[in-house]
């Protein structure tokens, strides 16, 4: 008995152009070269981000049953324009990330990332606008409570004397 071997077949990726980089790059398909207006007569490599998207067609039968037919899986290249940092001045490009895995990369760019952009930067702009909002709430309530005011610093004067 013999094994029989299905040859899988290649399927060709939609290429799309990211939607993160500067409106000023070009992508010429018939080179596949990345051009920037800035960086006058140079061609850049793309690099690629792919992804699966999986889409079942579902279709009704004479009964009116919703029933899953074929299940088609398109793979979607999104391209970046590849600068290796130390040709890049104006950190228009992007660049390869790999972790601890060879398998496993990000695509990341050039340009430094502010703190206020990241996680940590954003938790502490709320806090920040926290902290404002809480001192208004003590001036206005201090300002309407005066009172209360003295009679805390009256009471705070005759413990010490």
């Amino acid at each position: 008995m013999t094994r029989k071997h299905s040859m899988k077949k290649h399927v060709p990726s939609i290429k799309v152009v990211s939607n993160s980089i500067d409106k000023n790059w070009h992508y010429n398909t018939e080179t596949k070269m990345f051009s920037h207006p800035i960086y006058p007569n140079k061609h850049f490599k793309a690099i690629c981000l792919n992804k699966k998207k999986e889409k079942v067609e579902i279709y009704t039968n004479k009964f009116g049953e919703k029933l899953a037919g074929k299940k088609s899986v398109d793979i979607i290249s999104t391209l970046y324009p590849y600068i290796p940092t130390d040709e890049d001045p104006r950190n228009l490009g992007y660049n390869l990330r790999t972790s601890s895995s060879v398998y496993h990369f990000d695509i990341v760019p050039n340009k430094m990332e502010s703190f206020w952009d990241t996680r940590r930067g954003k938790r502490y702009i709320n806090y920040i606008s926290y902290r404002k909002r809480r001192d208004a709430n003590r001036k206005l309530w201090l300002e309407n409570n005066p009172e209360t005011v003295n009679k805390k610093i009256k009471s705070n004067s005759s413990t010490t004397v």
